[in-house]
């Protein structure tokens, strides 16, 4: 027989989850993202002064980059505010 488990227990779980999932993304794209952004940085150093579109492309390569992180950072953050959103909606109509 399956055992059920009491409401306040699983969203306690749910949050340790979320913690959790939210501190390895955080150490891993952060280390990964700077090392990303350190290679562009050195290919950047190898070219040569009159090679415009090369560094054009790399500088392109790393504002992209920084606009992935962004979104990624956009996502948490919303995905952690629908509790929030919802408790205040249900209060709005309550009202």
């Amino acid at each position: 027989m399956t055992k059920k488990v009491h409401p306040d227990r699983l969203s306690q779980i749910a949050l340790q989850e979320a913690e959790f999932a939210a501190h390895t993304r955080n150490s891993f794209f952060d280390s990964a993202y700077g090392d990303i952004l350190v290679d562009f940085f050195v290919e950047w150093l190898k070219t040569e002064p009159h090679e415009s579109k090369s560094r054009e492309h790399l500088y392109a390569c790393s504002m992209a980059l920084g606009s992935v992180k962004e979104k990624l950072i956009s996502i948490e953050t919303r995905g952690r505010n629908i509790p929030v959103m919802e408790t205040l909606g249900e209060e709005h109509n309550n009202d």
